[in-house]
């Protein structure tokens, strides 16, 4: 190592410089920047980190206790040191003069800032030291003035005019379209179909409606129809002929037998067996089943119609005195009474579980927006409960929600069994909307459990 040292400030304290050789070759070489305590070890936690079975794992070898250097060397280690003047001391030298003192309990000689010298450790390790100057903070290069130029001449012209150019054009157009008058289109014709976007709503789920079931009767009708109050003619002031009146009453008495003739219950009663009237529909076949029937009728004095194409059959037992209606007035026999209606709500529960997310969104995300959706999904089922009182089950609805957050892919697994409540739930599930995901599509199985509640 050169003894001569660079240029400095003088009166600065100096600072060693450390070389590591290992077998003849420089391995390290520093300059400290102030002066501290110095180490060598094979950890990594020392100043100098070199691989020998001679160093523990870390030793201070120069020893800074803020005044003084200390060179702390270990029983094994040998070196040769040159302090003020020409003449160089080896370790054991140093101990015959009485210059070594205990660090600790460690053998330690005091340098000043003249010494310079070499420790070898172990067989292939030598450390070299010496204390110089340190160097002066490096001074920034200042170019002159001449030659650093002026900001003018540092500018691009023809950078410059394209830019300004570009620049006014742009501001004109942007002026001008500020300046046009904006017109609000009234239709979505008026917006141009780049800019278009149709936004389907949620469709609001339709309210449970409530079944009537009707209580049967055997042998009873199903309701009385009222019937329509009659208007009572005004009295004339000039009154008709006798003859008028009976000629006038016998065409209406006619007319009505013909409307009657073939409708309602008169054309009905004489059927024995298959026909076409309503009441073999009605009352199963034959006059087997037509119990109550035959006396809620019982005192009728029999109806006789001019027109013979109907089928013949069971008639009245008295004589009757033409075609006419005024004659159905019953003398006795049974009433028919109609059964009382009793509403019954149907109705049934949804109970969702924790559905299955394989995604960026959470089971939180998804359970916030189908908890709006249960009133609709349970409106499907109950639809469904109105025709049978024991339908129940589970179904797990697995579909994707897309990068636009749309439902998309929808599929059923089905404990129920009932393809019409499947088919409800995937028309409503087309418009359920999601938040957005980030990292792609998410896949959600929701599993819900329907039951009647009533």
């Amino acid at each position: 190592m050169s003894a001569s040292s660079s240029s400095g400030d003088k009166n600065a304290p100096k600072v060693l410089r450390i070389g590591i050789v290992q077998r003849g070759k420089i391995i390290d070489e520093q300059e400290m920047k102030r002066r501290e305590t110095v180490s060598v070890g094979t950890s990594d936690g020392a100043t100098f980190t070199v691989v020998s079975d001679a160093l523990p794992a870390k030793h201070d070898l120069f020893e800074y206790d803020g005044k003084n250097y200390f060179l702390r060397f270990l029983p094994g280690m040998e070196g040769r040191i040159q302090q003020t003047g020409s003449q160089v001391f080896g370790f054991e030298d140093l101990r015959k003069a009485g210059k070594v003192v205990r660090r600790g309990d460690i053998d330690a000689v005091v340098m000043d800032d003249n010494t310079r010298g070499k420790v070898i450790i172990g067989k292939d390790i030598t450390v070299l030291f010496q204390f110089k100057t340190p160097l002066a903070a490096p001074v920034k290069p200042v170019l002159p003035a001449d030659i650093r130029g002026s900001l003018l001449q540092n500018i691009d012209a023809q950078f410059t005019a394209i830019f300004v150019m570009v620049a006014l054009l742009q501001i004109s157009i942007v002026t001008y379209a500020r300046s046009l008058p904006y017109v609000e289109p009234t239709s979505i014709d008026q917006i141009d179909q780049s800019y278009q976007k149709l936004i389907m709503p949620d469709r609001a789920p339709e309210p449970p409606q409530e079944a009537v079931a009707e209580n049967d009767t055997t042998g009873q009708d199903e309701a009385k129809k009222e019937e329509p109050k009659k208007e009572t003619p005004k009295k004339e002031d000039t009154k008709k002929s006798n003859q008028d009146s009976e000629a006038s009453a016998k065409a209406r008495k006619e007319a009505v037998a013909k409307q009657v003739a073939g409708k309602g219950l008169l054309k009905v009663l004489g059927a024995s067996g298959k026909g076409e009237g309503a009441i073999s529909d009605v009352f199963s076949e034959g006059t087997g089943a037509m119990g109550d029937l035959g006396d809620a009728f019982s005192g009728i004095q029999g109806v006789d119609i001019a027109d013979g194409s109907s089928e013949g059959g069971t008639r009245g037992g008295g004589s009757g005195e033409g075609v006419g209606i005024g004659d159905l007035a019953t003398s006795g026999g049974g009433s028919v009474e109609s059964g009382k209606k009793t509403e019954v709500a149907v109705k049934g529960s949804a109970s969702a579980q924790a559905p299955e997310v394989d995604g960026e969104l959470s089971s939180a995300q998804i359970s916030s927006v189908m908890k709006r959706q249960l009133t609709a999904l349970r409106d499907c089922y109950e639809r469904a409960l109105k025709r049978d009182r024991t339908l129940k089950g589970k179904i797990v609805i697995r579909f994707e929600i897309d990068e636009q957050g749309r439902t998309t892919n929808i599929e059923f697994e089905d404990s129920m069994g009932n393809k019409d409540v499947l088919t409800c739930i995937k028309g409503r599930a087309k418009y359920w909307r999601f938040p957005k995901p980030e990292g792609g599509s998410v896949f959600v199985a929701y599993p819900i459990v329907f039951t009647p509640s009533s």
